[in-house]
């Protein structure tokens, strides 16, 4: 094994073995930015918004650089303890995103000066604030962007899907279950009834797609009392061909009377030309190793949303199986790790995103 191939692993799992869950990653920033040190960056900080953040040039004079590396330092919650062989390494994170946080910054080190780079680990992606990037856009306008996040080492993505995080709150009136009252439950089950006439169940990119994922109400130890109200959520993923403020309305309006309904968070979905330069230039990377390129849309989203919306062309890309994330199997295979990072290297190199 290479010198560098080794400082790479111990620092993947340096990495994951911080535990970062969204509003508490100072620890991994530090391990990043220690890296980057190590790297030979030039400007290298941790900002306000607990961004780890390295650049080859001096981005506070020139905001403008011509490429944003970026991935997030945060994870859902589920902390175990990190494993590791000569095969690969298992922990939380190490998927989403990790090993593509990781590879970003081993490659970045090798940018050609005339690039000017700028490569962050993102804060609260996994949480819905996505601060560490809104953050971050309100310091640089990249001219374009790569967000780190799982395709395997062959595989780019070239569209999300947007989300619209609806609040709901059904109220009746507080009754014994053998008297007829105004049952909150029951316009619950209306409403999605409702809801599911529109938007039925079905997995294909171009279709809406909607979950409960949260109910609160009633007790337990109250089984024979109609409950006052139930508040719940509803995850909605928006595909970028579809006008998301209409899919706003329909989901307001379709609301019964007695259910009060709240837009939590709102953005739109995105997808990039295949003929874009950027998805170009990464093609003959991926090409470059033997490989043979994918494109994926995926119903998720990711801060490739924000930096879409804010003009910025992006396309997201790195090592691990997304089909992990979230999961207790995550695991990125050495070999993968490494390839990604040769990927980016020549990606780098040729520049051939710059048109």
């Amino acid at each position: 094994m290479s010198k560098n191939a080794e400082g790479a692993r111990k620092f993947l799992s340096e990495l994951v073995k911080a535990e970062s869950y969204s509003g508490n990653e100072r620890e991994a920033a530090e391990v990043c930015a220690s890296r980057m040190r190590d790297l030979g960056y030039k400007h290298i900080e941790i900002d306000e918004a607990g961004n780890a953040i390295g650049a080859n040039f001096d981005y506070e004079r020139n905001p403008n650089p011509d490429l944003l590396l970026f991935s997030h330092l945060d994870t859902v919650n589920g902390f175990w303890k990190v494993r590791e062989d000569e095969n690969g390494i298992s922990g939380r994170g190490v998927v989403d995103a990790k090993g593509c946080l990781a590879s970003y910054i081993e490659a970045g080190a090798s940018a050609p000066k005339s690039l000017k780079l700028v490569v962050a680990g993102v804060t609260e992606e996994e949480a819905p604030t996505s601060k560490g990037t809104r953050h971050l856009l309100t310091r640089i306008k990249p001219k374009l962007a790569v967000n780190g996040e799982p395709s395997n080492c062959d595989g780019i993505t070239i569209a999300y899907k947007g989300r619209i995080l609806v609040e709901c709150r059904s109220e009746g009136e507080a009754a014994h279950a053998g008297m007829r009252a105004e049952n909150p439950i029951e316009k619950v089950i209306e409403y999605y009834e409702k809801l599911r006439d529109h938007f039925p169940r079905h997995h294909t990119f171009d279709s809406v797609i909607f979950n409960v994922t949260h109910i609160d109400y009633g007790k337990k130890d109250a089984l024979n009392i109609i409950p006052t109200n139930l508040d719940f959520y509803m995850d909605v993923r928006v595909p970028p061909n579809k006008e998301i403020k209409k899919i706003e309305s329909l989901f307001k309006s379709s609301a019964p009377d007695g259910i009060k309904v709240r837009v939590a968070e709102s953005f739109p979905g995105c997808e990039i030309s295949l003929n874009d330069p950027l998805v170009r230039g990464m093609v003959c990377a991926i090409r470059g190793q033997k490989i043979i390129p994918r494109y994926l849309k995926k119903s998720g989203s990711a801060d490739m949303n924000l930096t879409m919306a804010a003009g910025i062309p992006t396309i997201a890309y790195g090592p691990g199986d997304s089909k992990l994330d979230h999961t207790g199997k995550e695991y990125l295979a050495w070999l993968d790790y490494e390839k990604a990072i040769v990927v980016l290297k020549s990606f780098l190199k040729e520049q051939k995103f710059l048109g």
